[in-house]
């Protein structure tokens, strides 16, 4: 599979219907968001801390002041309805 995959691209790879491709991503999903998936996989920097990578560095700093963290090298793709495209448009 590939990033940016859509449902039927997960049917013809795997060759099930979509009821079994959603049924399953919905199990997966479950299982990310548990207690103790969250707690085993996820670390959270120290409240209130900005990490060192953001404080030491001037070109950041500034501008993510407060920061606590991002998803390196993750791209979520978004829909938007098309009456609100202009609002969202290069968001980052």
């Amino acid at each position: 599979c590939h990033t940016g995959g859509t449902q039927w691209d997960m049917q013809e790879r795997f060759q099930r219907s979509p009821n079994t491709i959603s049924v399953v991503f919905n199990h997966l999903l479950d299982i990310m968001v548990s207690k103790k998936f969250y707690s085993r996989y996820v670390k959270l920097p120290p409240s209130g801390q900005t990490p060192p990578e953001i404080h030491e560095n001037p070109k950041l700093y500034p501008f993510l002041k407060g920061c606590l963290g991002a998803i390196d090298g993750t791209h979520i793709d978004v829909f938007v309805p098309d009456d609100a495209l202009a609002r969202y448009r290069n968001r980052k």
